[in-house]
């Protein structure tokens, strides 16, 4: 293995594939009710549904970003062993744990010859998996570290995000949706159809009034964007609303039935933000 593949817990990959691909993870964490917790432990599939009934039950989630010093202790004994770091962020747009880790990087580069080679995903959620999976394959190949980080860096604008939630006050709260936007969402009742941008901040696509039709756009977004609909990868998150998640993966499915599908619950970091009833398809696409 020619370098070690590190993320944060933003990347909403299960444990068995996070095991599978040898990748390690650096956590963030969430306070509620003045207690932290952190957004992943090795081995502990995430209690999305206790999660999030919290939330509805009116419960605030403030999410920590990861410090520097997190980061000089994950990091050090792997450059100390003579091993290259790849670490692949949750979005600079939406975190500040990007800067952290560039910070450790350039500390830690200054005093070893192996070297970290952070990555600003510009994304969130599965679209940092998909990020974090297409580097373990170039590693697995044969890639070294500062290969890997610049194809990623190059490509990191074809991963196309497409999201809804049910509560915009979730957005507002945490600073992630403009106010006004928020306003005029909750009295018009129109549901956005929201996206990442080329900053990996959350902007509004398009306004949409109905479930159903948010479900419709989000299955067009992919058939227009999908570098290869026909046989591509689609991942589909959810904060607790599997049905709706089932409903868009049918869809999906008559239209493209070669493609691969992963439906999974919202990790708690972009979960906090999005809240209960939010939707998310996210794939390699030609451009944001």
């Amino acid at each position: 293995m020619s370098f070690i593949l590190f993320s944060d817990s933003s990347c909403n990959l299960p444990c068995d594939m996070i095991a599978q691909h040898d990748v390690r993870i650096v956590p963030l964490s969430y306070n509620i009710a003045e207690e932290t917790y952190s957004c992943y432990e090795e081995g502990v599939p995430f209690d999305s549904k206790g999660f999030f009934n919290r939330l509805r039950a009116g419960a605030l989630a403030r999410t920590s970003l990861i410090n520097t010093d997190t980061f000089l202790r994950a990091f050090e004994p792997i450059l100390r062993d003579g091993r290259d770091i790849v670490y692949i962020s949750i979005s600079s747009g939406i975190s500040g744990t990007y800067q952290s880790a560039v910070l450790a990087a350039e500390e830690l580069n200054a005093r070893y010859a192996a070297q970290v080679y952070p990555v600003d995903s510009l994304s969130a959620s599965l679209g940092e998996g998909f990020m974090v999976l297409r580097a373990a394959q170039m590693r697995d190949a044969g890639a070294n570290a500062p290969a890997v980080a610049e194809w990623l860096r190059e490509n990191r604008l074809s991963m196309c995000h497409f999201l809804a939630v049910d509560d915009l006050g979730f957005l507002k709260r945490g600073g992630r949706l403009p106010a006004m936007a928020a306003a005029i969402g909750t009295v018009l009742n129109l549901k956005p159809l929201m996206y990442f941008d080329a900053h990996g901040r959350v902007a509004v696509a398009e306004k949409v009034r109905g479930k159903n039709r948010i479900l419709r756009e989000m299955a067009a977004r992919y058939t227009q964007k999908a570098l290869r609909p026909d046989e591509g990868e689609i991942g589909i998150v959810h904060g607790d609303c599997a049905e709706d998640a089932g409903q868009l993966a049918a869809q999906l499915r008559t239209e493209h039935p070669h493609a691969t599908i992963r439906v999974l619950p919202i990790e708690p970091t972009t979960g906090a933000h999005a809240g209960p009833g939010s939707l998310a398809v996210i794939f390699w696409g030609s451009e944001r």
